[in-house]
């Protein structure tokens, strides 16, 4: 599957990892991580890989949200919602840049939306639009996601011995 650029922020280095995780078993798309669980060297590395195309999709937490420009990302997408306005906005600064057009996307659970609607509204931001996704649109993938899920040995024998921050 051939995708243009996408970075997707994370809360915390743990979801990241497991998001990561759950696309590789998934496939079909090259996804690399990037969090402080990477050394100075693995992230350079990564971050050109992605400019380079190798890598579609780019899970981070909020290391790749600001001081750090990467040119060509076409959709940043936030699998946890941001809890404070200035993240948001950095986190969607990744794209759209240069007079360039970009999309951007924000996972909510219900009872996250009012305040996540009511904190972009006071800050301004034009142009959202509530996009909800049917559950008959996600069919055709259902069984590939299950079996993915069900594979928990790959999943634990991946999973890093982090350190407490």
């Amino acid at each position: 599957m051939k995708l243009h650029p996408i970075l997707c922020f994370t809360n915390s280095r743990e979801t990241a990892h497991r998001l990561y995780l759950l696309v590789q078993l998934f496939g079909g798309v090259q996804a690399a991580e990037f969090s402080s669980r990477l050394s100075p060297k693995e992230r350079k590395r990564t971050l050109k890989e992605f400019e380079q195309g190798k890598i579609q999709l780019l899970i981070s937490t909020d290391a790749a949200a600001r001081g750090i420009d990467i040119p060509g990302v076409k959709c940043v997408v936030n699998y946890d919602a941001p809890q404070y306005i200035r993240m948001y906005i950095h986190r969607v600064g990744r794209t759209a840049r240069a007079g360039k057009s970009g999309l951007a996307f924000t996972f909510l659970l219900r009872v996250q939306e009012k305040r996540f609607l009511q904190m972009v509204q006071e800050a301004g931001s034009p142009g959202l639009q509530k996009q909800i996704v049917k559950p008959e649109s996600l069919k055709s993938m259902e069984e590939r996601y299950e079996g993915t899920l069900q594979d928990p040995k790959a999943v634990i024998d991946q999973r890093p011995k982090l350190k407490a921050a």
